[in-house]
C-alpha cells in the first residue's frame, strides 16, 4: 500500500485556492511540491524490480555514491542475483502516515529459480539533498537492502548439495554404472624429505611423465596442501593401493567419482558423462549445476539425465570473510537419483563382444518371448572411465577424427542395406499378395532377364540351382527367385513390396527406450518422386526385392523383425529398459515392448518364412549348413551381403534358436566382408551355444 497522506493534503490546498478564485481574486501559482520519500523508494524497488542497477545507483545519497562506485555496485548486485539464482523482485511499503519520511518500512519477496522465494521486510533509509528545486530524496544504501542481514563485508553464496547419481544395473541387478569410492594418490609437498626420489618413485607406480609430477609438487602452494597426481581406477585392489602408504609424502584419500565396473563393456549403451556445456546450463538454469559439473552426454546417461541425477539441494548463505555461515538465507533439500535397471545380461553382452572381436561391427542379442535385449555390443567400442578420469583435448579430437568412428553406436544409428536377410520380407509378400504358394517353383539361373536381355541381373553363385521354392530359395539365398516375385508384385502394385517392408518395421525407429536410433530408408514411389524428382521403375522394386536399392536398416531394425518372426508374429519395440526405481527399491516406472503391429501374414506364411530359415542351416543346400555342422543347437537363419554406395559389403547372419521354441535370437552385422555365412555366422553360433548352454546349467 503506498502512502497518500501528503498528496491528499495537497489536492486540499489546490480546492481552497481554487474556491478564492471562483470570488474573483486570482490565486498565485501553487509552488511545486517537493518529491516524496515513498516515491525516491519506489522508484528504487521499480527499478530493482526491472534489474535497471546502474539507474538504481542514480538515487544513492551521495555519502553512499562516495563509499561505492557505480562500477562495484551494478557488480555486486549482478553477482548476487547470479548466485542467488534471483529471477524477480516484487514489494510493498508498509502503511505510513508520513509519505515523507526518511525511513519507510517495506516488504519484499525475492524469486529465485533454485530456492523458490525468499521473503523478507526491511527499512529503508533516505536523505534530502540539492536545495530549492533542486531538492531531493535519496537513498543511504547499504547492502542489507538486498538482504537484511547482509554487510559490507559478507557475501551471499550457495552451497550445492550434490546427491548420489543413481546406479544403472544389468538384468541380475549387476551394476554397470555407479558412484563408488575411489582412490586420489597425491602429495603433501611440506611431507617430502627426497623431493627427486619422490618423484622417480611416484613416475614409475602412476606411470606418469616425472616432468608432470615436478610440475604439480613444484607449484607455489602451501606445504600443507593435498596436490592431487593420479586418480585410480575403480576397483583397484587393495594390495596396488597399499604401498603408496609407504611413500614419503604421499597421501591417498578417497572420493566418491562415477565408475563403470564393466570397464568398455555396453560402453556404447550406458554413454559417458562430460562437463556441462554453456547452452545446456542455459538450458538447466534453476537446477543448480555450475560450470565443471558433470552431466550425461550419450547412451543411457544422456536419456536418463533427469532421472539419474535427482535433484540438487543447496543452501543460499550469507557467509563471513572466513568463510563462516553467519545467516541461512533459505534451503533447499537433495532428492538422490534414481536407478535405471535393464534388461542386458552382461554375460551375454561379455560374450557378444567376445565374439565380434576386432571387427568393425555389432551384435545384438535378444529374447523373443518378451523382446528384451540381452547385449548390445558395438565396435570399436568406447570405455566411459576414460572421460571421468579425464580424457587430454589431444585423446578426445583423436577419438574422434578417427576413421573406425568409435563414437557411433552401430547397432542403432549404423545403417546399409540389409542384403538378403530382407528376402523374409518378398517371400511373404509374394505369398500374400503375388499369388504364390508355399510349393510354387521358379527358377535359380546364374543371370536372370526379367527386365530385358539389356539389363541382365546375377545372382551370387555360377551354377543354376534348378526349380525352387521360396523357402528353398532363402535356403539357397537365390536371387533370381527374389527378383522374379518382387518383378511380378511391381506388376501388381508398385506399392505392396514398400508397404510390406514398412508392416516389417523398416524406415522407421524401433521405439526402443533410452537410445537414439537411425529411421532408414525403406523408399516406394511417393519417397522417390519427392527425393529423388524420378518415378519408381520396375528394376526399383526388384532391387528392394534382395534388399538393395532405397532400402537401408539398422541392426536392431533386423534383429527386431527377425524376433517378431521367431516366435510371436507381432512387430513390438525392442525392450532395454525394465524399470525406473528408487535406491530403496520403489519403481516409479515399469516398462514393457509395446505391440507396434502384427506382420500382414497369415500362420501359413510364417511357418513356410520359418521352415525357409530352418533349411538355411539344417539342409546341406543352406548357406550356412556348414557352418552350424555339428552345433548343438537346433538354429534357424538367414545370411545377407550388401553394397554401399561406396561398394563396401556389408555382411549379416541372423539366428533363432531352438527352432520349435525360439529362446533367443542372434544378429551380427559386419562393417565389411565376403560372406555373411563364413564370417558373421560363427559369431552368431558362439553366442546362441553359451547362452542355451548356460540356460541348460542354470
Amino acid at each position: 500500500m503506498r502512502v497518500g497522506a501528503f498528496l491528499a493534503a495537497s489536492f486540499l490546498l489546490a480546492t481552497l485556492a481554487f474556491t478564492a478564485c471562483g470570488r474573483g481574486e486570482e490565486a498565485p501559482p501553487s509552488p511545486t511540491p517537493p518529491p516524496s520519500s515513498s516515491s525516491a523508494a519506489e522508484e528504487f524497488l521499480r527499478l530493482w524490480q526491472e534489474g535497471s542497477y546502474s539507474q538504481m545507483y542514480d538515487l544513492l545519497a551521495s555519502s553512499a555514491q562516495a563509499e561505492k562506485s557505480r562500477e562495484d555496485f551494478v557488480d555486486r548486485y549482478q553477482a548476487i542475483a547470479e548466485e542467488a539464482t534471483i529471477s524477480g523482485v516484487s514489494y510493498q511499503f508498509q502503511p505510513s502516515l508520513d509519505a515523507s519520511a526518511s525511513e519507510l518500512p517495506f516488504s519484499v519477496t525475492i524469486s529465485t529459480a533454485f530456492f523458490g522465494d525468499i521473503a523478507q521486510t526491511n527499512t529503508m533509509k533516505l536523505v534530502k539533498e540539492g536545495q530549492g528545486s533542486q531538492e531531493r530524496w535519496r537513498i543511504l544504501w547499504s547492502p542489507s537492502l538486498i538482504f537484511s542481514e547482509l554487510t559490507g563485508a559478507s557475501l551471499v553464496h550457495f552451497f550445492t548439495d550434490v546427491p548420489q547419481r543413481g546406479a544403472i544395473y544389468d538384468r541380475h541387478g549387476t551394476p554397470l554404472a555407479l558412484d563408488g569410492k575411489v582412490h586420489v594418490v597425491g602429495a603433501v609437498p611440506g611431507l617430502i624429505k627426497d623431493k627427486e626420489a619422490f618423484i622417480s618413485t611416484l613416475a614409475e607406480r602412476l606411470e606418469m611423465p616425472p616432468e608432470k609430477i615436478r610440475e604439480e609438487v613444484t607449484a607455489d602452494v602451501p606445504s600443507y596442501y593435498f596436490i592431487p597426481l593420479k586418480t585410480l581406477p575403480y576397483g583397484t585392489p587393495d594390495e596396488v593401493i597399499q604401498p603408496f602408504y609407504q611413500i614419503e609424502g604421499v597421501v591417498v584419500r578417497q572420493q566418491l567419482q562415477r565408475a563403470y565396473p564393466q570397464g568398455s563393456l555396453a560402453g556404447h549403451t550406458l554413454g559417458y558423462l562430460m562437463e556441462v556445456s554453456q547452452e545446456q546450463l542455459k538450458e538447466m538454469a534453476g537446477q543448480g549445476y555450475r560450470a565443471g559439473d558433470m552431466v550425461g552426454a550419450a547412451g543411457l546417461e544422456a536419456h536418463f539425465q533427469e532421472e539419474l541425477a535427482g535433484q540438487r539441494g543447496g543452501t543460499l548463505a550469507i557467509i563471513t570473510p572466513e568463510g563462516t555461515i553467519a545467516h541461512v538465507l533459505a534451503k533447499k533439500e537433495a532428492k538422490p537419483g534414481k536407478d535405471i535397471h535393464l534388461t542386458i545380461d552382461i554375460d551375454v553382452q561379455r560374450e557378444a563382444e567376445a565374439a565380434l572381436g576386432d571387427r568393425d561391427g555389432s551384435i545384438i542379442v535378444m529374447d523373443p518371448t518378451d523382446n528384451s535385449i540381452l547385449a548390445i555390443a558395438s565396435h570399436p567400442t568406447l570405455n566411459p572411465n576414460d572421460f571421468i578420469t579425464g580424457l587430454s583435448t589431444e585423446a578426445f579430437q583423436s577419438l574422434a577424427s578417427d576413421p573406425g568412428q568409435p563414437f557411433l553406436h552401430r547397432a542403432v544409428l549404423g545403417t546399409s542395406a540389409p542384403g538378403s536377410t530382407f528376402k523374409v520380407v518378398t517371400m511373404a509378400a509374394g505369398l500374400e499378395k503375388g499369388g504364390y504358394t508355399a510349393t510354387s517353383t521358379l527358377p535359380c539361373p546364374p543371370v536372370w532377364y526379367g527386365l530385358g536381355s539389356e539389363n541382365p541381373m546375377p545372382n551370387w553363385q555360377s551354377v543354376d540351382r534348378g526349380l525352387l521354392t521360396l523357402g528353398q530359395g532363402l535356403m539357397a539365398s537365390c536371387n533370381t527367385v527374389f527378383y522374379e516375385v518382387a518383378l511380378t508384385l511391381d506388376g501388381i502394385d508398385a506399392e505392396i513390396l514398400p508397404s510390406f517392408a514398412a508392416a516389417f518395421g523398416f524406415g522407421k525407429p524401433t521405439g526402443v527406450v533410452g537410445l537414439k536410433e537411425a529411421e532408414g530408408v525403406a523408399a516406394g514411389p511417393a519417397w522417390k518422386l519427392e527425393e529423388k524428382e524420378e518415378p519408381w521403375y520396375s528394376g526399383d522394386s526388384v532391387n528392394m526385392g534382395i534388399g538393395q536399392g532405397y532400402l537401408s536398416v539398422t541392426p536392431l531394425q533386423l534383429a527386431n523383425m527377425y524376433s517378431a518372426i521367431a516366435r510371436s508374429g507381432i512387430l513390438r519395440t525392442p525392450l532395454l529398459v525394465q524399470r525406473i526405481a528408487s535406491p530403496e527399491g520403489v519403481v516409479s516406472q515399469q516398462f514393457t515392448a509395446s505391440e507396434i503391429n502384427p506382420l500382414p501374414v497369415s500362420q501359413a506364411t510364417l511357418e513356410a518364412i520359418r521352415a525357409g530359415l530352418t533349411l538355411v542351416i539344417a539342409d546341406p543346400g543352406g548357406t550356412a549348413y556348414t557352418t552350424f555342422l555339428g552345433s548343438s543347437v537346433a538354429a534357424a537363419g538367414k545370411s545377407g551381403t550388401a553394397e554401399d554406395i561406396i561398394f563396401q559389403d556389408h555382411v549379416f547372419f541372423v539366428a533363432y534358436a531352438p527352432r520349435d521354441d525360439p529362446a533367443i535370437v542372434v544378429l551380427a552385422a559386419l562393417d565389411q566382408g565376403k560372406s555373411g555365412s563364413l564370417e558373421a555366422g560363427p559369431m552368431v553360433r558362439r553366442v546362441l551355444e553359451a547362452y542355451l548352454a548356460g540356460q541348460a546349467s542354470g
